[in-house]
C-alpha cells in the first residue's frame, strides 16, 4: 500500500504539472497518438509481440494467489524456443528468479531487467475485464502487470530474441534478468541476486529497468519523456504504542512541520535534471526559477510557488501514513523518510524524528541500504534513448528524471556501483498511469499503439547499443 501511495504521489504531480488534455486525448486515455487513431484498422491480436503479452499477463505471478516461479517458466520457454537457455533460480515452490545471456565480446553485459510479480487484485468483481485475461478492448489490452511491467518485459524478451536471431555477435553481453518479489522490497528478487550470485552481478555494466515518465498535454504535445537515472534514498520507520492517541498526534504534526523544518539542498542530481527539465516548463515564471535552482535556497517566498513534486527535490522529508492496528497489539504509524542524494543518513534521521518528538514511543528504523548517488548522466545508454527517441517522436524533450515520492530496484544496483536507468519506451502519459496506480481497483492497461511503438523503441536501443 505504501509504495502503491507513492506512485500515486509522483504521478498525481506530474500529471497537475501539465496543462488539460485534449478532448481526443481524454477520451482514449491520453494513451493514443491521434495518428493512430485508426487503430481499429490494426489487427493487434494477430501481432506476435501483442500474443506474447497476453500470454505472459494470463499467469496469475501475483504474490497473494499466483506463482514467479510460473512466470520464470513461462520466460523461460520463449527463451528456449529463441535458442536461449535460461537459469532458472527457485527459491520455493511459489517463488524464482530467473536470467538468460548472450555472450559478446565484452563480457561486461548490458542487463535488461524487470519485476516478474505484480501487485495483488483487490476486489475482483470490480474489474470489468479478467485481470490475467489479456483482453483486447479497443486500443488497449487490459490485465495485472500490462502496465507494471510486463510489457517492458516483453520489449526487453523481444529485444533480446531479435539480436540473438540476427545473427551477429554483440560487442556487449547482454543479460535477461526477470526477479521476484519487487512489489514487497524485494527481499528474495533483486537483493537476493545482488547478495548471493557475486559471479553473475560482477558481469553487470549498466541495468535498464523501470522507473520512466512521460510527461504531457497529449500525445501530440509531450513536453518530457524521461530516463529515472536518480530517486531519494528511503528509510522506513515503524511507531508503535498502546494507544493512537499519541500516533494521531504525531501524524498531525509530521503533516504541519515535517517539511517546512529541514533546510533546503540543491543536490548535483537535481541540478543535473533541472538544466534539461526546466526549460520544457510551460510557465515563464517557472521556467526562470528552475533555471537558477540556487536563488531558490535564498527566496523561500519563490520556493513556496514550485509544485510539490519539485520543493520535495530539495528537501529531506518525513511522510507519515495513517495510523493502524499493530500484529500485536496496540497501534502502529509507518513512516517514509526520503533523503535527497548524498545526504548524511543518521543526522537527518534524527533531524527529521528528534528524540524529544519520539520520548515514550517504540520506534523500528529500517535503513534498506539505497544508494547515496544517482547514475550518470553523460552514459551512453542515455545517448542512446534520447537518440531512438528522437527519431519516433521527432522534437519531443528528452532527458533524464529524478524521482522524488517512489522508489525502484535501481536503488539497490546504484549502491553497489552498478548504473542503472529506468526507462520507458512507451507512449503512456502520466495522466493514464496515475489511472492505473490509484489505490482502488482498477482495469489495469496499456494503449497498443503504444505498446507496439515501444517494443520497436527497446529494440533499437538494444541494437545500437550492443553494435
Amino acid at each position: 500500500m505504501r509504495r502503491r501511495s507513492a506512485r500515486l504521489a509522483l504521478y498525481l504531480s506530474l500529471a497537475a504539472a501539465g496543462a488539460v488534455t485534449y478532448a481526443l486525448a481524454a477520451w482514449l486515455g491520453v494513451a493514443v497518438r491521434p495518428e493512430a487513431v485508426s487503430w481499429n484498422k490494426v489487427n493487434y491480436g494477430s501481432l506476435p509481440e501483442v500474443q506474447l503479452l497476453q500470454r505472459y499477463i494470463a499467469v496469475d505471478t501475483s504474490e497473494e494467489s499466483g506463482s514467479t516461479a510460473a512466470g520464470a517458466e513461462f520466460l523461460a520457454d520463449v527463451l528456449r524456443g529463441a535458442g536461449i537457455e535460461p537459469t532458472i533460480e527457485r527459491l520455493d515452490e511459489r517463488t524464482a528468479n530467473l536470467w538468460a545471456i548472450v555472450d559478446g565480446d565484452d563480457p561486461r553485459a548490458i542487463v535488461l531487467h524487470h519485476h516478474i510479480d505484480v501487485d495483488p487484485i483487490a476486489q475482483r468483481e470490480r474489474w470489468d475485464h479478467p485481470p490475467f485475461g489479456g483482453q483486447i478492448d479497443g486500443p488497449w489490452i487490459y490485465g495485472r502487470g500490462a502496465f507494471d511491467m510486463k510489457s517492458v518485459a516483453i520489449a526487453q524478451l523481444d529485444a533480446l530474441i531479435a539480436l540473438r536471431r540476427s545473427g551477429r555477435r554483440p560487442a556487449r553481453s547482454v543479460i535477461f534478468l526477470a526477479t521476484a518479489g519487487e512489489e514487497r522490497g524485494s527481499g528474495l528478487g533483486m537483493r537476493w541476486v545482488l547478495a548471493t550470485h557475486p559471479e553473475l552481478v560482477r558481469r553487470f555494466a549498466v541495468v535498464l529497468t523501470e522507473g520512466g515518465a512521460v510527461e504531457g498535454r497529449s500525445t501530440e504535445e509531450v513536453k518530457y519523456w524521461g530516463t529515472e537515472f536518480a530517486q531519494k534514498r528511503l528509510i522506513r520507520v515503524t511507531v508503535c504504542d498502546q494507544g493512537r492517541e499519541r500516533l494521531d498526534a504525531l501524524h498531525h504534526e509530521l503533516i504541519a512541520s515535517g517539511r517546512g523544518l529541514n533546510p533546503l539542498t540543491l543536490t548535483p542530481e537535481v541540478a543535473a535534471f533541472l538544466a534539461h527539465y526546466a526549460p520544457t516548463r510551460d510557465g515563464e515564471e517557472l521556467r526562470r526559477l528552475l533555471a537558477e535552482p540556487r536563488a531558490l535556497l535564498r527566496d523561500l517566498p519563490a520556493f513556496d510557488r514550485l509544485p510539490d513534486y519539485l520543493q520535495s527535490l530539495f528537501r529531506n522529508e518525513a511522510v507519515p501514513y495513517p495510523v493502524e492496528e499493530a500484529p500485536g497489539g496496540g497501534y502502529q504509524m509507518p513512516i517514509n523518510l526520503q533523503l535527497l542524494p548524498g545526504a548524511d543518513v543518521e543526522r537527518v534521521v534524527t533531524d527529521l524524528l528528534p528524540p524529544w518528538r519520539l520520548h515514550g514511543l517504540t520506534v523500528a528504523v529500517y535503513d534498506e541500504g539505497g544508494a547515496a548517488h544517482g547514475s550518470p548522466v553523460d552514459h551512453p545508454v542515455l545517448t542512446t534513448i534520447a537518440e531512438v527517441i528522437g527519431e519516433h517522436y521527432p522534437g519531443v524533450p528528452v532527458g533524464p528524471l529524478m524521482l522524488p515520492w517512489t522508489a525502484t530496484d535501481s536503488r539497490f544496483l546504484r549502491a553497489r556501483g552498478i548504473s542503472s536507468y529506468g526507462f520507458s519506451p512507451f507512449m503512456v502519459l502520466t495522466p493514464e498511469v496515475l489511472r492505473i496506480v490509484q489505490g482502488k481497483p482498477v482495469d489495469e492497461r496499456i494503449a497498443l499503439p503504444g505498446y507496439v511503438e515501444g517494443v520497436k523503441i527497446y529494440g533499437e536501443v538494444l541494437d545500437r547499443l550492443t553494435r
